[in-house]
């Protein structure tokens, strides 16, 4: 049996893997870890602290930088990564983020949400309206006060472009072609600075790949856990 723990983007829950989970092995136990803490540190926490004693991570975005992390932390625990649409790298603008998080704080969630979401998703391609709403949706659900800890804690990212040589497990990078938030090249960056690094990219698809394509998405994680022996078939 295989664990993998799975970790939401910026304002999602566990709805955002909602349509890979039954696509892949049953061998793989599922779980979902929400992070909400104010600081990267505080959300690798949670997920040590909730997760099995040997698992592999997978995160998206935001939930993508603490899977990244985590595996950092406790390379004896993680077995492998993947991370979708989410560059290793300091925060861009600090400045911005931390504009973003005054406004979820002045009562602006709603309008923060659905200015990201118009970003989200590649609107061109089968999905991308629906992974668009669902995106709004979620951060309806998860609420103010944990989208801005979120928010808080991108916006103190450090940059860890110098660590990724430290990663000995197997790492997939998964990315669609017309990701607004991470560009498709930093996945390839990353995959080539992991010594056991991996990149796959989706075309038509934007920065949620399992909303967007959840039946590539799982057929490539499948194909990768089963490649790298963290899922034999059974």
């Amino acid at each position: 049996m295989t664990n993998l723990v799975m970790i939401p983007a910026f304002g999602c829950d566990e709805r955002l893997y909602a349509e890979i989970a039954p696509l892949l092995p049953s061998n793989v136990l599922i779980s979902t870890v929400i992070c909400d803490g104010d600081s990267m540190a505080r959300c690798v926490e949670q997920v040590l602290a909730q997760a099995p004693l040997k698992f592999v991570v997978l995160g998206t975005s935001f939930g993508g930088r603490v899977a990244l992390e985590a595996t950092l932390a406790a390379p004896d625990r993680v077995q492998g990564l993947v991370v979708i649409g989410s560059s290793p790298g300091p925060v861009a603008d600090q400045v911005a983020g931390l504009r973003r998080s005054e406004r979820l704080r002045a009562g602006e969630a709603v309008q923060v949400a659905t200015e990201m979401g118009d970003r989200i998703a590649h609107m061109d391609g089968p999905n991308g309206p629906a992974a668009r709403q669902a995106f709004i949706d979620m951060c309806a659900t998860l609420g103010p006060e944990a989208l801005t800890r979120q928010s808080d804690a991108l916006a103190k990212r450090s940059d860890l472009w110098q660590r990724l040589g430290e990663i000995a497990c197997p790492a997939l990078m998964l990315w669609g072609v017309h990701d607004k938030y991470s560009p498709a090249a930093e996945g390839l960056r990353m995959s080539a600075a992991i010594p056991n690094g991996r990149y796959v990219e989706l075309a038509d698809c934007g920065h949620f790949p399992t909303l967007e394509y959840p039946d590539e998405t799982a057929a490539a994680i499948d194909h990768w856990m089963e490649d790298v022996g963290l899922s034999p078939k059974l």
